[in-house]
């Protein structure tokens, strides 16, 4: 049974998620589905060689032991205290790729049968997988819309403009994202100060593609590889700036700055956690960078001085690679979610179940399955099941389904500008954002009290809008609990002095009518606008009326408040239309010449 914790880890299998160019240029939705859905190769990949072991209380394995086996030590100690061996470079370079696989899972076999070795494992490959804000670009993300039908709403959007009446979050929260870096000189990136320090936690320099190991800069020099170099039959892919999208849509740029796009929080400490580089990431990096972001020690490393309240990571792999092969990555995550982290994962893109993928089946994650504009699960790719927890945003570049001439990919950020993706890489940030906004508002919570926040405020989903299981429903950022006022007028229009119109009041709580709710009716400027009466009980469609009237030119506001929520309206007043004396003047005086000269004209009275 899963058990509730949150490391936003988006899981895409073994594929390589898609870039953009440095041009900016949007990709076709042929080119999104070729690299963020590339079809999963049979059997999961791992280090050639290269082998995680978790000792019993002993100091490890003796000289003549490593000998017996053919392996010698790479790494004294990884954070979760596994030993790191290997097959001698030169003997793994005289195999062939099929038989150093073989020999490197005959060690772990070897190891595995030992009294003394608590796990051994391979050393996987993971890869990648009404408040309005001004950015420009706010208007082209449905996901973030309010739910509805209505103009200005999508049928998939997680309410957010309504949950930032409320909160827009707070930099005391840091979501750290492990994914493949961060582009801090990115126009919507640059001098926000919801960027914070991360690390690079790559070891491997030629699979860093920055020149070296591990170091405290995350920056993303891009992942791009050629055909068959991450392995026979591995296609050509370009930089996916994969972690600098997946942050985006956490909040790393400045939201309402006037610039690009907005983020699900507009105030949060945003901390890249560098793990995947060209041909992907090791477990063993990236159990570290878990580590790491949650406060914990991880030898050779300066301990994170901010340590974070949610890790997002969007990686992953499988079909064929569930938690159970990988016992040290759980152990990462229980030991993340034991000092109160909050980790997030994807369900995995393979329209397949979840509970076959890591770290989708881990236990102490929260899973998150992709959604469309519509609301609905997208089939064609989104992983399913009974380990799902939570739909969200995942969006889907094949559609257009608000008919605005975009697909409808999830936009964020890149190299060079903007582009939509689609993918459970998406869903997960969506998830992690808004339970940033969740902790901002309440940091007492624990890992498994967000979870049932986040699954409480869930808006349910049937069984066509989800045929597989996709959790609790889809992500709302506003609680379920939380009365919505919304206020319009009837008829709508500049009010002439001494005019009338109708204010409606609409009380709803988690989209149901609340009757029996008292609401206070109230205007900027009486002298203005007056109303009554002052107060109204809502009927059974929730709602409360009350009579404006125009009493002078100007304008105003008619506010309407139940239980301390709020909604206003702006009313305005025309002037008096003053008759024009001068016309009326004239008119007289024509209607005066015509009177006299009729007088004139009468018939004189004669002598009789």
């Amino acid at each position: 049974m899963k058990r509730p914790v949150f490391i936003a880890m988006t899981v895409l299998g073994l594929s390589v998620l898609a870039g953009i160019s440095a041009q900016a240029q949007e990709r076709t939705p042929e080119e999104v589905q070729l690299l963020l859905e590339f079809p999963q190769p049979s059997g999961a990949q791992f280090v050639p060689g290269e082998v995680i072991v978790k000792m019993k209380p002993t100091m490890g394995l003796q000289a003549t032991e490593l000998q017996g086996l053919g392996i010698q030590r790479v790494r004294q100690i990884t954070s979760g205290g596994e030993i790191i061996y290997r097959i001698p470079p030169l003997t793994i370079r005289s195999l062939s790729a099929a038989q150093a696989r073989g020999r490197t899972l005959a060690v772990v076999r070897e190891l595995t049968a030992r009294p003394d070795v608590e796990y051994a494992q391979p050393n996987y490959i993971l890869r990648i997988a009404d408040t309005t804000p001004n950015d420009p670009r706010f208007s082209e993300q449905w996901h973030y819309r309010n739910n509805g039908n209505a103009t200005g709403q999508s049928p998939g959007g997680i309410n957010l403009p309504r949950a930032w009446d409320t909160s827009t979050g707070s930099s005391s929260i840091v979501v750290a994202v492990i994914d493949t870096g961060i582009l801090p000189t990115h126009p919507d990136i640059i001098g926000s100060p919801n960027l914070i320090a991360g690390f690079d936690m790559i070891s491997d320099p030629g699979m860093a593609n920055d020149g070296g190991g591990r170091d405290n800069d995350p920056t993303d020099p891009g992942d791009a590889v050629a055909a068959n170099e991450c392995g026979p039959g591995s296609p050509a892919q370009p930089d996916s700036w994969h972690g600098t999208h997946v942050a985006g849509t956490v909040g790393v740029g400045k939201t309402n700055n006037g610039v690009g796009v907005a983020g699900v929080n507009w105030n949060v400490s945003l901390q890249a956690v560098r793990v995947l580089g060209k041909c992907g990431g090791t477990i063993a990096d990236i159990n570290d960078g878990i580590r790491w972001a949650a406060g914990f020690s991880v030898p050779g490393v300066p301990t994170n001085p901010t340590p974070a309240r949610v890790i997002n990571m969007s990686l992953g792999a499988g079909p064929g690679l569930n938690c159970s092969v990988s016992p040290s990555t759980q152990a990462a995550i229980n030991d993340a979610v034991g000092s109160g982290a909050a980790v997030v994962v994807s369900a995995g893109n393979s329209a397949a179940d979840a509970s076959d993928f890591l770290p989708a089946s881990c236990d102490n994650v929260i899973t998150v399955a992709a959604s469309d504009y519509r609301g609905h699960l997208v089939t064609r790719y989104s992983n399913f099941g009974a380990t799902v927890e939570i739909m969200a945003p995942g969006g889907d570049v094949l559609r257009d389904d608000d008919g605005d001439g975009n697909n409808d990919g999830v936009l964020s950020m890149v190299q060079g500008g903007y582009t939509r993706y689609n993918g459970t890489s998406m869903a997960a940030p969506h998830v992690a954002g808004v339970a940033a906004l969740v902790l901002a508002q309440d940091p007492t919570l624990t890992p498994v009290q967000l979870l049932a926040q986040l699954q409480t405020n869930a808006l349910s989903r049937t069984a066509s809008q989800c045929p597989q299981p996709c959790g609790a429903g889809l992500l709302s950022a506003l609680r379920a609990n939380q009365l919505i006022v919304s206020l319009v007028l009837d008829p709508d229009k500049t009010l002439q002095q001494g005019e009338t119109t109708t204010a409606r009041a609409t009380v709803t709580m988690g989209g149901a009518p609340q009757p029996g709710n008292t609401v206070t009716f109230s205007t900027g400027d009486p002298g203005v606008a007056s109303i009554s009466p002052t107060t109204a009980v809502t009927n059974a469609s929730g709602q409360a009326e009350a009579t404006v009237r125009g009493e002078s030119q100007g304008n105003t506001t008619v506010t309407a408040v139940a239980n301390g929520t709020s909604a206003s309206a702006p009313v305005q007043v025309a002037p008096v239309q003053v008759p024009d004396l001068s016309l009326i003047g004239v008119l007289f005086l024509l209607v005066c010449v015509l009177l006299f000269g009729l007088w004139r004209k009468r018939p004189m009275p004669t002598d009789g």
